[in-house]
Order: structure tokens, then sequence, then C-alpha cells
């Protein structure tokens, strides 16, 4: 397919966009909260408050999101020590929220301090082929200047702008499709069906120069023309040598396990291709490992890379290291217990954006996400340091704190020991050890109790890590998120990581991700430890607030 393509013709609209949209859904009814259930938090002392909705509020450092408006798909681009941010955006309206954003730009040095840059490409006037919405980017270099390629909304397919300075763009003019899908093997972008967003996917754009066969390759998310109607979702792939003549190939990879692979990126580390993709199903990052540019990409024993609403993830490189940065959800209800309808999840498309994830290989060949070591260029005040482990308040089981390590046992039950120290930002790190029993680990932003915070749990006898938010809804229960380790030593020293920053908390276990979860109602207090039904060691305590 080449730029001397016909227009397209423009599908109706004819029920809500879902898919990664789905979390923004309109509820019909809420369900009576688990605090109108169970109102205990009002007997409790010193609980945290719920306070302003602080996720919504604007942020220039680590979790970027402009005054007003959200963060949504985004493209990186490196240029010298600058990383470029181009991102879909629109104003913070009501969920559900329409996709006619534009596409709005940002820049950073280092990856945890953004600036705004002018809006980069506005939705086209009223009969405009793009009047619709801006759709995702992807940026390449062409000479001295720049080819920005972006995906329309109805119709998907792909058009094109330029720039001399990676500033102001311009349109093609006249605005036609660069690239469309090719109906030998994929569904039409004009094919009449009920969901034109879903059922007729080209987008997310991902362009890269491939040096071995000497040309450029475009990555889009695509859906095949034949088979079962929500098992088409596959990765298509388009090359060009000179990014004006373009091949539409058959797909790189189909495996028939979803309505539509989104958010697709390959990249090279080693003597491997990591082809990585949004799963919408179970709204996850998943990710699949190859030889060759051209496949077979075979799925590793843990894929996930990132959990559920940590979304449409994009690499950025910076000073020779690649990360991962999704977006982070907004909470419709603005609560970690929210629930719209049942079954529903409260979340909505776009938010602010995530903690860029430090990726490296593993011995298998696989890849994983590690703490990002530049995060602790934003460590402030020191919180806590291992001597306050022998200050510990506790109200049940048995406590030990000496020369810096602090030994905990329970036989009945739960038993918590609180600080005296709180804090609401901070980068903490607990070398814990679960000798024995059911579940031990750490209380962020207690109560003075502990009756009420956020308990992250290291449950040897299930083999996970899992974070909850305590008092624990009555009926309905579950983890905020949970991750299986079946392969975690758990009567070994481990060294826990939390970074916590506003609403967005991310947990690592010897280094490397294990939990990243947006959470809202408490934004502060103190810091505990807990055993249950368990021994435990806790030692080399330290934390330091996070500044803005």
């Amino acid at each position: 397919m080449s730029a001397d393509l016909p227009h397209p013709q423009r599908q109706p609209r004819r029920r809500a966009v879902q898919s990664r949209r789905r979390g923004g859904r309109a509820a019909a009814r809420r369900l009576g909260s688990n605090r109108d259930l169970f109102p205990v938090m009002g007997d409790m002392e010193t609980v945290p408050r719920h306070g302003e909705r602080r996720d919504l509020a604007p942020c220039n450092t680590l979790h970027f999101r402009p005054e007003g408006a959200l963060v949504g798909d985004a493209a990186f681009f490196s240029r010298g020590e600058e990383c470029h941010i181009f991102y879909l955006s629109n104003r913070l309206d009501t969920p559900p929220r329409l996709p006619r954003c534009q596409l709005d730009h940002a820049v950073s040095t280092d990856l945890l301090h953004w600036e705004g840059l002018p809006p980069a490409l506005l939705p086209g006037d009223p009969g405009a082929p793009d009047d619709d919405g801006i759709g995702g980017p992807t940026i390449v270099q062409d000479g001295e200047a720049y080819q920005m390629f972006y995906a329309g909304t109805n119709p998907q397919v792909i058009y094109r702008a330029r720039s001399d300075d990676l500033v102001a763009w311009e349109k093609d003019d006249p605005l036609k499709p660069v690239i469309a899908p090719d109906p030998r093997w994929y569904v039409p972008h004009d094919a009449p069906v009920e969901d034109p967003y879903l059922l007729t996917a080209w987008r997310d754009p991902f362009l890269f120069y491939d040096d071995a066969g000497e040309q450029y390759v475009m990555l889009t998310t695509a859906r095949l023309n034949h088979g079962p109607l929500w098992e088409r979702g596959c990765v298509a792939w388009t090359v060009s040598k000179d990014l004006k003549s373009w091949q539409v190939k058959p797909p790189l990879y189909s495996p028939g396990i979803g309505a539509a692979l989104e958010v697709t990126e390959i990249f090279k580390m080693g003597e491997r291709y990591y082809l990585v993709f949004c799963h919408g199903e179970t709204n996850t990052t998943r990710y699949r490992i190859a030889e060759r540019l051209e496949g077979p990409y075979r799925r590793p024993a843990d894929d996930i890379l990132l959990p559920n609403y940590m979304y449409a993830p994009r690499t950025a490189v910076m000073r020779g290291e690649r990360y991962l940065i999704p977006w982070v959800a907004d909470r419709i209800g603005g609560t970690d217990d929210y629930q719209p309808e049942w079954g529903g999840e409260g979340y909505a498309w776009g938010g602010a954006l995530g903690t860029p994830q430090h990726i490296r290989t593993l011995p298998d060949g696989g890849i994983g996400l590690f703490y990002p070591q530049l995060v602790d260029r934003l460590a402030g005040e020191a919180l806590l340091d291992p001597n306050l482990l022998a200050q510990t308040r506790a109200g049940r089981g048995v406590w030990k704190g000496v020369s810096g390590k602090l030994s905990a046992s329970s036989d009945q039950g739960l038993a918590r020991s609180m600080l005296a120290t709180g804090g609401g930002d901070f980068i903490l790190s607990c070398e814990v050890t679960v000798k024995r029993g059911a579940a031990a680990g750490l209380i962020l932003r207690g109560s003075a109790t502990g009756e009420a915070g956020y308990f992250l749990r290291l449950e040897p006898d299930a083999g996970v890590v899992a974070l909850w938010r305590y008092p624990r809804p009555w009926v309905v229960s579950r983890p905020l998120a949970m991750k299986i380790t079946p392969d975690l030593d758990y009567n070994r020293p481990m060294e826990l990581k939390v970074l916590l920053h506003r609403h967005v908390l991310d947990t690592y276990l010897n280094d490397r991700l294990v939990i990243s979860r947006a959470v809202h109602d408490y934004k502060e207090g103190r810091f505990g430890f807990f055993v249950e039904d368990a021994e435990a060691e806790f030692a080399a305590l330290a934390a330091s607030e996070l500044r803005e």
C-alpha cells in the first residue's frame, strides 16, 4: 500500500468505544459501597483521610500529568539528552471518555521531570479525514527532519505529518492514508461491522529500522479477515525502503488469543527480539521472544510484564538503558473499592504517566522489569533507619527489636507493630525473612493502630506476594494486586522495595517488579509491620521522602 491510496469512507459509530476504553463505560447504577455495609472506618483511631483527588492533580515529576487533562497512549522519541513524549490527551470530562483526542507533547532529560510543550497535532476541522480524533503516533528521523505516522480513529488508517524541530508539525496536505490494511489478510478498514473501532483494527503504529533487512518496519494492531470473531487479533507489519512506498505483509504474529493485540512494539536486546503487546481481554501487557525478526515468536513461562490498568506502555531509552512506561488508569470513583456494577472495575481510559520500569534480560533468555535506579535522584529527607526497629509499638504477638533487626511471631492470628513515624510519598527498602507461617510484611500509610492501611503481604504457604487494603471489604474481599512467586525461597532474606508516589505504588522483590497498582483511599500514614500465624524478621530498614 502506498501514499496514493484513495481516501477511505468513514464508518458510522454504532456503539460506544470499548476495547481498552472498556473501563470507562458508564455505570447504570452504583451498588451500595462496602462502607455503607460495614461502616467501621469512622470508629477507628487516627484513620488517614481520603482527602482530595490528588491522582487528578497536575504533576511534572515522575508520574506526569498535565493540568486539567490526562495522559493516554504515547510514543517516546530520544534526541541527544532529551526524551520527547507524544501522548494522546483530552480534558478531564466525566467518563466514559470519548476517543476524540489531540496529540500533546512534553520533554524530559531524565524521565523524572517533564516540561510541557505546545500540542503536536489537533483533530482536523469538521469534514477532514481525522476530524474524529488523533490516534497513536510513532516518530522517525528522516535526514534533518522528522516524520510522524499516526492512526486515524474512524476510519482506522495511517496518516503522516512532518516537522523540522519536533515541535511544529504539519500534516500531509491533502491528508490521505499512507498505509491501510490489505484485505488479502486483514479486515478492511471500511468493513460494515457493528463496532468499527474494535472490529476493523489498524492502529497503534510502531516504526523502527531493521538493520539486517535494511528497511523500515512498521507494526500495527490488526485483525485477521477470517477465524472466530473474537480471536482475530494479530500483529501486522509493513516494510519500506524509503518511508514513501510501503508493502503490507502477512501477519507477523496471530496467536488467536483475543480480539486485538494492542500497542505493539519490537526491540532487540542481545541476540533476541522481544515483541511486547497489550492483551485487552485481561488488560495486561505481555511479551514474546524470537531469534529472528520474522519469528516465530514464542511465549515465555511468565509472559506478563505489567498487570491490569497499567496499560498501553511504550519503551523509552535514556542513557543507554531501556524503560517500559505505561499510563496509569484513572479510577472513576476515586476509591479503592468502588464498584459501579457487578463485574465492573470502575476504571477509565487514560490517566497519569506510569513509573519507568527498567527492562533487563533474564538468564533464561526472557526479560523482566526491575527497580529504576534513576528514581533515587528524587530521594529527599530520611524517614526511617534500622534503629527505629527497636521503637515499634505492638499489641499482640512476640516482638523483639535489637541491633537494627526486628523479630516477630504470632501463633494466634494477626499481630502488628506500628512506628510513630509516617509518610505519604517515599522510597522504602527493607530486608524480610519469613521463617514460617501464613503471612508477614509491611503496613504502608497506616493508621496509628494499624487497623487501616495498605498491607504488603508475603505469603509463603500460598506462594504469593499480595497487596491488600485494610480494613478488608465485607462480603466481597480480594487483594488489590497479587503476584504468584512459586520459585521464591521466603526463608532466606529478601530485599523488599516500595516506591509510593501520589496514587502509584510499585513493589520490588530482590529488585524485580512484583506489584504495580494505583491506590486511592490513604494519602499518608504510619509505617508498620505484621505477622499472621507466622514468624519473621525485618532488617536493613530505610526510607526517604520522595520529592517532587
